[in-house]
């Protein structure tokens, strides 16, 4: 299972191009560890299926060589990956400690 963030353009204005994650209870972006257990939370929260039809889910695809947590794609056009844990964005080319490429899994 692929660990899951759920966003949505602000105010749910899809023209937005930034956009809001769901939040855990500390104000920190919530990672779900299915695609199921996000979807289920947001049904229990009371969101349809046709307004999860404008809210994005994006898959882990790979870990931060930093911290070790659930890599995401990057929502910044330059920048390949996203750590929430450290909040940064990395390039595709960084390196682990060891020298070595990240090598995250494909989307």
């Amino acid at each position: 299972m692929s660990a899951v963030v759920v966003c949505r353009p602000v105010n749910g204005i899809t023209i937005n191009s930034e956009m809001e994650f769901v939040l855990d209870g500390e104000g920190c972006v919530r990672i779900f560890e299915s695609m199921a257990n996000a979807r289920k939370a947001l049904c229990d929260a009371g969101y349809t299926g046709e307004e999860m039809e404008h809210i994005k889910f994006l898959e882990s695809c790979g870990f931060c060589a930093r911290c070790e947590s659930p890599l995401f794609p990057s929502l910044l056009p330059d920048y390949k990956y996203q750590c929430f844990t450290c909040d940064e964005d990395f390039y595709g080319f960084e390196c682990t400690g060891s020298g070595q490429e990240v090598q995250p899994n494909e989307m």
